[in-house]
């Protein structure tokens, strides 16, 4: 079961990464407008889920609060990091990278969670560098590009390391409180992330509001979906499998789902390098299962 709610997550995941790309290539600004419209419509996702599965009843101890608006500002930070990331970079060498980077939690589960450790694990991580460099082994042909490359790069980490605080606030909320406030949690998360969001684009970006309210929350609506059943799939996962098993799979999933949409939806090129870059990160995350 637990495996198929990995799966779910990456499917769910992959649906909303591809709305949030169309709406970058086709309007290019308004983004922190458009990212609270996913984050508001996929709160009203979590909202409805919630009401159904517990009967209206819900459940917010002071200490859920705490969870829920650091994990709200981290969303915040890493839906607005993605935009960008997805905006400047190739739909397949940003998903490819945000995918290497669920294996960050490994680090924390090994560390502070004392989570089962062996060889392999040290062996795999030392892969999944070296695919991450092949990934991006690739000489700039002028300033432009290179520009627009550092920027891609610096949204890119952005949105990994949001997505990492992310899944240390999912664990511990989990740890605490088991399976009771899930929900609830998101439920805060994307309120707040909402909210910093807006607050967000009043202040950088208020000249393209008109243009989120005609064009974005058409996309919106639907990268919000996505959103809420990819967090609704993700969290249970954790009640199932552990944070360093969780990773693993979802690396070697997601990257070849990446592949498959970036060269047959996207008609990208990847160099060779790429290719055996890929097949080095696939490796890594089933030596991650090996116990």
């Amino acid at each position: 079961m637990g495996i198929l709610f990995v799966f779910l997550h990456l499917a769910f995941g992959q649906g909303e990464s591809m709305t949030v790309k169309e709406h970058g290539k086709r309007y290019k600004k308004g983004g922190t407008f458009f990212n609270a419209s996913i984050c508001f419509f996929a709160l009203i996702y979590t909202i409805v889920s919630e009401f159904f599965a517990k009967d209206g009843l819900f459940f917010f101890p002071t200490k859920i609060w705490i969870y829920g608006i650091a994990s709200g500002i981290c969303y915040a930070i890493g839906f607005y990091g993605a935009y960008l990331a997805f905006k400047l970079g190739s739909f397949g060498k940003t998903k490819l990278i945000s995918t290497f980077g669920l294996v960050l939690p490994i680090f924390y589960g090994v560390v502070f969670l004392k989570e089962t450790t062996t060889i392999y694990t040290y062996i795999s991580l030392a892969l999944i560098a070296l695919s991450v460099f092949l990934m991006n082994y690739k000489t700039l042909e002028d300033d432009t590009k290179a520009h627009n490359t550092k920027k891609w790069i610096f949204w890119i980490i952005t949105y990994v390391l949001a997505n990492f605080a992310i899944s240390i606030l999912s664990k511990h909320q989990q740890l605490t409180f088991g399976s009771v406030c899930n929900n609830e949690f998101i439920m805060i998360s994307y309120a707040v992330a909402t909210i910093s969001l807006l607050i967000l684009g009043f202040v950088c970006e208020s000249e393209k509001l008109s243009n989120t309210f005609k064009n974005g929350f058409t996309y919106g609506i639907l990268a919000g979906a996505f959103n809420g059943a990819r967090n609704f799939f993700h969290i249970r996962a954790y009640m199932y499998l552990p944070l360093s098993i969780i990773s693993p799979i979802s690396t070697a999933l997601g990257i070849v789902i990446s592949f498959v949409i970036s060269v047959v939806v996207y008609k990208e090129k990847f160099t060779f390098i790429q290719y055996i870059s890929a097949f080095i990160g696939i490796i890594a995350a089933v030596l991650l299962n090996i116990k």
